[in-house]
């Protein structure tokens, strides 16, 4: 009797611990990892280059100066800033100084007419389109023109305006090329106009 007894209690805890050893562990809750959002490229400071060629159109009528047109090289930095809209869209300013040589010389007095430098200040705006940015600008330019005899020795603004594209190429780089217009008035004592088209490619580093 006493051995069936301890028989059975041996036989008992030992089912007691087998169902024990199945028991399905308590479930854990899924770790929920939010997804990693990026800054939109096109947004933020930038600092860059532009090199190209203007075309001027010199309207003038005087004594000693008539109409000419003169080219040549032109090119200097960029700086702006852009912030992101939404849906692909950009704006913000940028500010553009450009060196050039311009000269242009009367042959009847030998007296030398020069355009050395354009400033700029415009606002972007901008829409992503695939890998670049498609942009126009608008805002103002000015310029100093120098002259000997004083028949085109005069600062002028003027309003420019502009359309862009801009290639992203790395991380932080992206090229372009851009197209400008802008006309400057009171040029001499006959008050005349100097149209400046140009259009350049461009380098940015984006920080």
């Amino acid at each position: 009797m006493i051995r069936t007894t301890a028989l059975a209690m041996l036989l008992s805890t030992a089912a007691g611990v087998a169902v024990a050893g199945n028991t399905a562990p308590a479930p854990v809750d899924p770790v929920i990892v939010a997804p990693v959002v990026e800054a939109p490229f096109w947004e933020g400071f930038y600092l860059g280059g532009q090199l190209g060629y203007a075309f001027s159109d010199f309207n003038i009528d005087s004594n000693t100066i008539s109409n000419f047109d003169e080219d040549n090289v032109i090119g200097g930095i960029t700086a702006g800033y852009l912030w992101s809209l939404g849906n692909g869209w950009y704006l913000g300013p940028e500010f553009q100084y450009d060196f050039t040589d311009i000269s242009v010389t009367d042959a009847a007095t030998g007296n030398t007419t020069s355009l050395d430098a354009v400033a700029r200040l415009k606002l972007i705006a901008g829409y992503e389109l695939g890998n670049g940015m498609l942009y126009g600008s608008a805002g103002f330019a000015y310029a100093d023109f120098d002259s000997v005899d004083n028949v085109l020795d005069f600062d002028s603004d003027s309003y420019v305006v502009g359309l862009g594209y801009d290639w992203r190429v790395g991380d932080n780089w992206t090229v372009g090329a851009e197209y400008m217009y802008q006309t400057f008035s009171g040029a001499g004592a006959t008050g005349g106009d100097v149209d400046l088209n140009s259009i350049y490619v461009k380098a940015a580093y984006r920080f």
